[in-house]
């Protein structure tokens, strides 16, 4: 019995913090900064996940014995939509 008053209440009270518009936008606006938080977390697993194969791409490519200028290449045309020439050189440089 005491369970189902609890839950009932709870509900009103819900409903109560929905339909005030004060609440309301409090709700939104913590809404949109979850979601914020959310993308910023996506976009730096995305970008992680491209330096991972960038050093991976480098280390095979030394392997091989190419040149930078074709390691660079290479990462141009794969990354260069995501890194500047100076941030894909400096990859190379540092592996």
């Amino acid at each position: 019995m005491f369970e189902g008053c609890f839950f009932q209440k709870l509900q009103s009270d819900v409903e109560k913090y929905k339909t005030n518009p004060e609440r309301r936008k409090e709700l939104m606006d913590y809404q949109m900064k979850l979601d914020d938080m959310r993308y910023v977390g996506e976009k730096n697993g995305k970008e992680e996940e491209r330096i991972d194969a960038i050093k991976k791409m480098i280390n095979l490519s030394r392997k091989l014995n190419a040149s930078n200028d074709f390691i660079l290449k290479q990462l141009t045309d794969d990354y260069g939509a995501y890194f500047s020439q100076e941030e894909l050189k400096q990859f190379i440089k540092n592996n």
